[in-house]
């Protein structure tokens, strides 16, 4: 009686026990899963940066937009050509052409003028008078003093080449008038209406070489009226 009360007993208080999960023992992990903490003695060394060279400057680009300015072997000259319009038989027009000499020498003109293109004016004009003149241009430059001039004739034919020497700097001036007429003088014939020209020709001496030009006087005879 007393071995089962003593088997009941124990079979009470172990059964809570044996109720209970078995906790399971803590497995082992293998040296590969585990990473060793890093002692400052064993830090990989900080890298250094590397300093890149610096590059070369490149040059400054021209300006594509200016360019250079051009030695002058010519003169300065305008108009590139004289016009003179249209006339009727008898009328007139003068037009003058303007010329800056690179250097001091002797000009040429070629100027195969008669019938209806004459030549009646040459100049020469020098730097001179006060920059501070009412009447200078705006830009300050010194006025211009006549220091040649000679005439020639309306109708009175001149030489097909005439020379003249001029100053370095100097601007000559060349008036030309356009006269057309229906019967010229000394001719039996008869002029037809239409555009005429003539190719005026200038040489002269330059800084460097020798320089050349040609300027065409057109104008356009409209007959008699």
């Amino acid at each position: 009686m007393r071995s089962w009360t003593r088997n009941v007993v124990l079979a009470v208080l172990l059964a809570p026990a044996l109720a209970a999960p078995q906790a399971s023992a803590p497995s082992k992990a293998g040296p590969r899963a585990t990473t060793p903490a890093t002692s400052p003695q064993t830090a990989a060394p900080a890298i250094t940066p590397r300093t890149a060279p610096s590059p070369t400057p490149a040059p400054p680009k021209p300006n594509p937009g200016v360019a250079p300015a051009p030695i002058s072997m010519g003169p300065q000259y305008s108009p590139a050509q004289l016009d003179f319009g249209s006339l009727w038989d008898g009328e007139s027009a003068k037009r003058t052409l303007s010329l800056t000499t690179p250097a001091a020498g002797q000009i040429t003109l070629s100027f195969p003028g008669g019938g209806m293109f004459w030549l009646v004016e040459y100049r020469e004009m020098g730097r001179g008078g006060s920059k501070n003149s009412p009447s200078s241009p705006v830009n300050n430059s010194f006025q211009r003093q006549l220091k040649t001039r000679t005439t020639y004739q309306v109708g009175t034919p001149v030489s097909p080449f005439l020379q003249w020497n001029v100053s370095a700097g100097s601007e000559i001036q060349i008036d030309v008038v356009f006269k057309p007429v229906s019967h010229p003088q000394g001719s039996t014939g008869v002029v037809e209406p239409g555009v005429k020209s003539i190719i005026m020709g200038l040489t002269g001496p330059g800084v460097i070489q020798p320089w050349s030009i040609h300027v065409t006087a057109r104008g356009t005879f409209n007959g008699s009226k």
